[in-house]
């Protein structure tokens, strides 16, 4: 081989080498987080401890309130707010003199969450009121009242809260005074109650088990119809998501208990799986977030253990993982019950 050949090989191969020594740094493999390190300079918050560069992530850019726990009833449940922004992950129940947060639902500007808990030893269910990122201790809703208060959702405007007392519906204003008494059929167990788009009806699950279904009713009381009743079939966490559909969970069938996520519609029209679901895990607690995603939990193959959290295209079925987000988000426990807001 020619001396001058040789040359413009080794010059070839010297470029190439500085090429992709200064180029590939900042273009992560496809799907793979790259990690800044950074933490936040207080104990529960963290920051941009990782973020994907994959192209199809969905680019959300709200706030996201879930809980995580071993197990219900296990006392490590916390509540968690991750801003999608700022990439900032806050722990903001880790102060709080409460047991069992859970079920948070944040209000029309993202502002407020709702949520139910204990008293910290007090074994009892209570509806609180917080200020998002105020110092101050969430506000007891229903102290003292010997009733089991649960499922709390704001109306649309924020101005109510739909909850859970002893199996009926109630809704109250935001000092906890009671406005409307929507059920009182104590014998049923009525609960997860979810304001329509015009704050004129609630939607709800009533019954447990292989007996739960999903109903609309005015909030005055009258016009009760069931909106997904199949037969033998777990129906329950309905979540309201415009004027004409709705997201639930419910078994894949009579003979197979595992969760999946449907749309149903107030029109009538049947509902449908959507295509994210498998027959071999879990897909519950969906959440509408942009105009085609859905946040939910899954114990799909591949997560860090017992429930996660992920977003999913309700057209193509893509799902993604929210650790590809953050980091922090997925663990070991069960992440549930999200809620998310453009705000």
């Amino acid at each position: 081989m020619k001396k001058q050949n040789l040359h413009s090989i080794f010059m070839l191969i010297a470029l190439c080498t500085m090429i992709f020594m200064t180029g590939c740094k900042k273009q992560a493999v496809s799907g793979i987080p790259e990690t800044s390190g950074e933490k936040g300079t207080a104990s529960n918050i963290l920051k941009t401890s990782g973020r994907t560069t994959t192209a199809s992530l969905p680019s959300l850019s709200g706030k996201l309130v879930y809980h995580k726990y071993d197990c219900y009833g296990c006392s490590d449940t916390r509540i968690y707010i991750y801003d999608f922004a700022t990439n900032a992950l806050t722990w903001v129940s880790q102060y709080w003199n409460i047991d069992f947060p859970m079920n948070a639902h944040f209000n029309e500007d993202a502002s407020k969450i709702v949520f139910m808990g204990q008293p910290s030893g007090s074994g009892e269910w209570d509806i609180f009121l917080w200020t998002v990122g105020s110092a101050s201790a969430p506000v007891n809703l229903t102290l003292g009242n010997g009733k089991r208060d649960e499922d709390p959702k704001f109306s649309p405007n924020g101005y109510r809260i739909a909850f859970k007392q002893d199996n009926d519906l109630k809704i109250m204003d935001l000092s906890g005074t009671i406005t409307n008494t929507v059920t009182a059929t104590a014998s049923l167990e009525e609960g997860m109650p979810y304001y329509s788009d015009d704050a004129t009806q609630l939607i709800f699950a009533q019954g447990a088990g292989s007996g739960s279904n999903i109903y609309k009713i005015n909030i005055n009381g009258t016009g009760k119809t069931a909106i997904a009743n199949v037969s033998g079939v777990q129906e329950y966490y309905p979540i309201v998501w415009g004027p004409n559909r709705f997201l639930y969970s419910r078994w894949l069938s009579s003979t197979d208990s595992h969760d999946q996520v449907y749309m149903g519609y107030f029109s009538g029209a049947a509902a449908t799986s959507l295509p994210f679901n498998t027959a071999t895990a879990d897909y519950s607690d969906a959440f509408p977030c942009g105009t085609n995603h859905v946040i939910l939990s899954s114990t799909k193959s591949g997560g860090s253990g017992g429930y996660d959290l992920y977003v999913a295209d309700i057209t193509t079925g893509a799902i993604y993982s929210l650790s590809s987000y953050h980091t922090g988000i997925n663990s070991s426990m069960n992440e549930l019950g999200a809620c998310y807001n453009d705000f």
